[in-house]
């Protein structure tokens, strides 16, 4: 697995509007694009303009797959500025159960 994090600058008084799209298309690409496990939405608590999406996808082969299905769905707002990839460790770790 891994995690992308997208980064929007959002101006003030578009915050809700943005959040509406972002939502709507963070649902659309998980239903439309194979390896995508859903994400979510944080604010940055000093730069309040500043939004990072966090989506978990199989791999980055399936994200790199998905890429024109994305461009096809019609997404709302803007894209994204930035997109930074990190590998997911989680599954690395023992558990307790281990």
């Amino acid at each position: 697995m891994i995690r992308v994090i997208y980064r929007w600058t959002v101006k003030p008084g578009d915050e809700e509007h943005f959040v509406r799209d972002w939502q709507a298309g963070t649902r659309k690409i998980q239903d439309n694009c194979a390896g995508a496990h859903g994400s979510f939405l944080i604010r940055d608590r000093k730069n309040r303009e500043h939004f990072f999406g966090v989506a978990r996808w199989e791999s980055g082969k399936a994200w790199r797959a998905a890429q024109p299905v994305m461009m096809g769905l019609g997404l709302r707002g803007p894209m994204p500025e930035s997109a930074e990839f990190y590998d997911e460790l989680a599954e690395m770790l023992p558990t307790a159960e281990s």
